[in-house]
Formats: structure tokens, C-alpha cells, sequence
């Protein structure tokens, strides 16, 4: 018993040194992968915002257009 007492230390030191370099680990490979998600979602959404301000454009141009004919100012 007093063999393995004696040993505790190691194997808990060990145990420690583990951990502390699977945390490291884990923190730096789920960082660049959160990191890649945003990266893909920002480039995602800004094709959305670009579509969505392309069509609230063509909206704003189509209802210029319908105002004018109105007023009589035809466009050639």
C-alpha cells in the first residue's frame, strides 16, 4: 500500500499534464472552428443583405417610376 501512496503523486502529476494539454487542445482547434463558422456565416448573410437591398433598390426605382408616370414625366 505504501508503494502505491508512493506513486499517487506520478500518476496525478501525469493526469494533470493531460488534461492541461487536452484543454489547450480543445481551446485551440474549437477557436479556429468557431472562428470558420463565423467566417462562413458573415460571408452567408452578406449575400442575403445583398439581395435584400438589391430588391428593396429595385422596389424604391419601381415605385419612382409609377410617381413620375403620374405626374406626367414619362422618361424616354
Amino acid at each position: 500500500m505504501k508503494e502505491v501512496n508512493s506513486m499517487l503523486p506520478m500518476i496525478n502529476n501525469n493526469i494533470d499534464i493531460k488534461m492541461e494539454s487536452l484543454v489547450v487542445y480543445l481551446k485551440d482547434n474549437l477557436g479556429c472552428d468557431i472562428y470558420e463558422r463565423l467566417k462562413y456565416g458573415y460571408c452567408e448573410m452578406s449575400q442575403i443583405n445583398l439581395t435584400l437591398a438589391e430588391l428593396g433598390l429595385e422596389e424604391d426605382m419601381l415605385d419612382l417610376c409609377e410617381y413620375e408616370s403620374r405626374l406626367g414625366c414619362d422618361l424616354p
